[in-house]
């Protein structure tokens, strides 16, 4: 199967969010997080703005989207999402500090920089906003990442979100929705991409691979301004 037969794929079973749990687990991490309905919230990675509309329709949120494909956005801009649109990279995010209320990051983390990013997520975030994570989280440091990621133990994640100033609120471990969405590509008779190739973590041959991967979906608080070099 070519590259875009799978990305069609993913995207039909994922409801065009192109990770496991789909707006399902957003929303999860929205009401743990208890965000006001006109917060302004940052969808960092936003892809074809399919979870921005669903931030601004069904949460009332005022939302924007921030991604380092033109393609992506220009298919965000072609789905109606009418809100700003801003390509750029997550390590050097072109905003003031403590614009937003709340930053979404939904299996992109692991394609970054992780250390660098969460730093500016902090920095962007007001203090006493949110951080919403869910990607890949290795089960233990002995396991390598897939080639060209940077997936974190958890040990390491939390040591980058508290040295930001952030305070973990909830962690789900919710590696079955990684496993379901795997077994539903097969039982649409999709073959499995590599990570890299899945535009996102749609799972794969290399998870089938490496058995120590997990998911995760975390809710943060910024507590602590003074770590975040403000």
């Amino acid at each position: 199967m070519e590259d875009n037969e799978r990305g069609t794929c993913l995207e039909r079973i994922t409801g065009g969010t192109l990770r496991p749990g789909g707006l399902a687990m957003t929303d999860r991490g929205l009401e743990l997080c208890r965000m006001p309905r006109d917060g302004r919230v940052l969808d960092a990675g936003c892809g074809s703005g399919v979870t921005l509309k669903h931030l601004a329709e069904c949460h009332g949120a005022w939302s924007c989207g921030l991604d380092l494909s033109m393609e992506m956005l220009a298919r965000a801009r072609a789905g109606e999402y009418e809100g700003p649109l801003v390509r750029a990279r997550m390590e050097a995010m072109p905003f003031g500090n403590g614009v937003f209320e709340g930053v979404l990051c939904e299996c992109v983390l692991s394609h970054t920089d992780a250390g660098a990013v969460v730093k500016e997520f902090s920095r962007v975030i007001e203090k006493g906003g949110f951080l919403v994570l869910s990607d890949l989280y290795r089960l233990s440091s002995e396991v390598s990442a897939p080639q060209g990621m940077s997936v974190l133990d958890r040990e390491r994640l939390q040591e980058y979100l508290a040295r930001s100033g952030f305070d973990i609120v909830s962690w789900e471990d919710r590696t079955a929705d990684l496993r379901k969405l795997a077994a539903e590509l097969i039982m649409s008779g999709c073959s499995l991409p590599p990570y890299h190739m899945a535009g996102g973590c749609g799972g794969g041959e290399t998870f089938f691979a490496w058995r120590g991967v997990g998911y995760y979906l975390l809710v943060a608080r910024r507590i602590n301004g003074d770590q975040c070099g403000r």
